[in-house]
This record gives C-alpha cells, sequence and structure tokens, in this order.
C-alpha cells in the first residue's frame, strides 16, 4: 500500500468515525493538538486502523505516532511486510 492509500484510510477513518473534516488532516496535524482526538479517541483511532489494516491492536506500536505523518509511514510499512 502507498502512502498516498493509507492517507486516504486514514482521512476516511477520521471523517467518518471521529467527524474530523479532511481538510484538517495534513501530515504535519496531531492528534490531540490539531485534529482534536482525547485520549479514548486514540484508542478507538487504533483499533479502527488496526481492523483496516489487518494488524493486530498493540497501543505500544503506536505509541510515538502523534502525527498523521507518522501514522501513514508505519501504516505503509507494515502493509509494505505483509505483503511481502
Amino acid at each position: 500500500m502507498t502512502h498516498e492509500q493509507a492517507l486516504a484510510k486514514v482521512k476516511q477513518i477520521l471523517e467518518a468515525d471521529f467527524r474530523v473534516s479532511p481538510d484538517r488532516v495534513t501530515p504535519d496535524a496531531a492528534f490531540r493538538g490539531g485534529l482534536g482526538l482525547d485520549s479514548l479517541d486514540a484508542v478507538d483511532l487504533i483499533y479502527l486502523l488496526s481492523k483496516e489494516f489487518g494488524l493486530k491492536p498493540d497501543l505500544e506500536q503506536f505509541r510515538d505516532l502523534d502525527t498523521v505523518q507518522k501514522v501513514v509511514e508505519f501504516l505503509a510499512a507494515k502493509s509494505e511486510s505483509k505483503a511481502t
């Protein structure tokens, strides 16, 4: 999966489940400050992303992924490693 595809999925989940406008989902946007997610939202987001990308929901893997770009890079890398 490309970075663009991963970003599109992240935007889709944020819009559908957290009512975040896709315009606000930029690479530098922080989930807590910029997008307005709280800690419970973050756990829900991790669960939804894990389900969407076929990953085991592991909070530790996502702990330092505080921006959209970091999450997209992580998800794209995980998708690539699953495909090979």
